[in-house]
């Protein structure tokens, strides 16, 4: 029986195919249609990690210290019914960027297969650095010059020391590979097409912060929509009981979900309609019902 929660695998790739037949699968949560009334986005309610939406009540909160609308109790069942994923299309559209396959096409132009270069500079001590977080012995290794500025060391599979930060949350790690190592999240993606976005939400406890350091990164908010050979995108890598959650992060986050290209724009203000209505028209595609995400991540 297949999961309904995805957990990060620390395998590297090479065990991970040879193990497959052995090993658990994964698949992302699935994202049941919308019926019955009208969704409202606005009151979206936070939830922590060890918080299932499924608990939300109708007691309120505060949002810089300003008091937002109760949440009622039928509001809080429809929310429980949209996937982060259905409410990020929703933002791209209201925000006027309708036309997803050009934002897709935007950023799988960038992506470049591994060099040699970048092979080369996959070895042990940075890949267990990395891995066990050493910040410290991953400073040594770059110092020594063990991994070049700007190469996204990775493996034969395309999955790189980035992509392992990512998935792992190690917010210190990340901005460092970024920041001074100069590696890029949206050149690299491994040969299942998962970029170091998809990774960043595969972890075993939700990481909005480095989340939110990646998407302030150029060009990596239309990674958002890039899909994995599966067809999933990085929001369907999260896990389940953070799913409002991330809700109440894209929310607050609404007005940013757009590419950079604004050429790529492609919705006149006439044709632009609310969160709510497109969230519920998102949520209800057949390509998010159930049989769909009955395929697995791996295997």
């Amino acid at each position: 029986m297949l999961s309904n929660t995805i957990a990060p695998l620390d395998l590297d790739r090479k065990t991970i195919i040879s193990n497959s037949s052995s090993m658990m699968a994964f698949t992302p949560p699935n994202k049941p249609a919308l019926t019955g009334n009208k969704l409202n986005i606005s009151p979206i309610v936070s939830s922590s990690s060890s918080t299932s939406i499924s608990s939300i009540s109708s007691s309120s909160s505060s949002i810089s210290s300003k008091k937002r609308p109760r949440t009622s109790l039928a509001t809080a069942n429809i929310l429980k019914n949209i996937h982060p994923s259905d409410y990020a299309r929703a933002a791209f559209k209201a925000n006027g960027f309708g036309d997803f396959e050009s934002i897709v096409k935007d950023s799988e132009a960038r992506f470049v297969p591994p060099t040699a270069a970048m092979l080369a500079a996959y070895g042990t001590e940075i890949l267990m650095a990395v891995r066990n977080n050493n910040l410290e012995r991953a400073k040594e290794l770059y110092a020594e010059g063990a991994f070049q500025h700007g190469c996204n060391a990775c493996n034969r599979f395309g999955e790189s020391i980035l992509h392992i930060a990512c998935r792992r949350g190690h917010l210190g790690m990340v901005k460092f590979l970024i920041d001074e190592v100069g590696l890029s999240c949206t050149t690299i993606r491994d040969d299942y097409h998962r970029t170091p976005l998809h990774d960043a939400f595969w972890t075993s406890k939700a990481s909005p912060e480095t989340v939110e350091y990646l998407m302030k990164q150029p060009h990596v908010i239309g990674l958002l929509l890039c899909k994995d050979k599966r067809g999933f995108t990085p929001l369907d890598y999260s896990r389940g009981e953070d799913r409002g959650r991330w809700l109440r992060f894209l929310w607050e986050r609404r007005a940013d979900l757009r590419p950079m290209k604004e050429s790529l724009t492609t919705t006149t203000d006439n044709n632009v309609i609310s969160l709510a209505d497109y969230a519920k028209e998102e949520a209800c595609k057949d390509s998010y019902d159930t049989a769909t995400k009955r395929q697995r991540i791996l295997g």
